[in-house]
């Protein structure tokens, strides 16, 4: 047996590389090694888009309405254009009907001068498949164990717990997150995630699911390392009308190197704005949207500790 990255147990078993997860070992192809996604404690990743990405081929995500184009905070802050809401297609064919009525009537409330803000800026969860979409102005770390993988969301601060284990359990129960479980195929870690609560969405354009999302996320390194790619797949026959695929990716970022200090990490902002701290709910617990139409704060009505 062998130790990876001071994290992960290997061994060889008949002629094949094998990791130790919580229950049991999951093969890695013959000569290729788990990716490490943190070499070191100040790597982090930052998002190239808001978006996913359409896959070269075959049924994509939802993408901004081409006749209402979106200008996010981070292009006003290059270009000083003023800022948009993002407005989904209806018209994606893998929208079934209520979900792309969904997409339709939350556009038109925009277009009426009505915002409509993320949940996350109201500190609620996001769900799986709209953290891949949120670190662009904090980063993304991993922490990887011998039994889980951990992904921050510095931003808001949200977890994901990815366990390596090699079936779901029993009785999954829904959550903001679902359960996430893990395994490695050579260069590549495996997501595979049910028990997703319908109260999040897919993306930015509000696109909705059920509580039959499935969704398979496959993390690996490109670019000799300097970029993370996520090919993820989703299936959801009470709001898709077929499986799709999207892709995402993160470019590397290292503060250390970078010599940037810890409050000004990646922080797309102009130095009147400051930076970002108000954004960690826990140390504000406040609305940034006061007088305006937005989701409440979560309150604890009765305390963990």
């Amino acid at each position: 047996m062998s130790r990876y990255a001071g994290n992960f147990t290997t061994g060889v078993l008949a002629g094949a590389v094998y990791l130790a997860g919580s229950s049991g070992f999951s093969a890695i192809a013959e000569g290729a090694s788990p990716p490490d996604f943190a070499p070191n404690p100040s790597v982090g990743w930052f998002a190239y888009s808001r978006e996913f990405i359409p896959p070269r081929s075959g049924a994509g995500p939802v993408r901004q309405d081409p006749a209402h184009p979106h200008v996010s905070n981070d292009d006003f802050r290059v270009t000083g254009r003023q800022p948009t809401f993002a407005m989904g297609d209806p018209d994606n064919p893998i929208l079934k009907p209520w979900a792309a009525e969904k997409i339709r009537k939350r556009n038109e409330l925009i277009l009426a001068g009505k915002p409509d803000f993320s949940p996350h800026a109201s500190c609620w969860p996001i769900g799986v498949t709209q953290f891949l979409l949120s670190p662009m102005t904090r980063p993304l770390y991993f922490v990887q164990g011998p039994r889980e993988v951990v992904m921050i969301l510095t931003s808001f601060n949200d977890v994901r717990r990815i366990y390596l284990a090699d079936k779901h359990s029993a009785n999954v129960k829904t959550s903001w997150y679902g359960e996430s479980i893990g395994h490695y195929e050579g260069d590549t870690l495996v997501v595979d995630t049910i028990g997703l609560d319908d109260r999040t969405f897919i993306d930015g354009f509000g696109t909705p699911h059920t509580k039959e999302l499935h969704v398979i996320e496959r993390f690996h390194l490109i670019d000799g390392g300097e970029t993370l790619e996520v090919n993820v797949h989703l299936e959801d026959p009470g709001a898709f009308t077929m499986p799709w695929d999207a892709i995402q990716r993160y470019r590397l970022f290292e503060a250390a190197v970078a010599k940037i200090p810890v409050e000004r990490l990646a922080v797309l902002a102009t130095p009147a704005e400051g930076p970002l701290t108000e954004a960690i709910c826990a140390e504000n617990p406040n609305s940034f949207f006061a007088g305006q139409p937005a989701m409440p704060i979560p309150q604890a009505v009765v305390p963990d500790f």
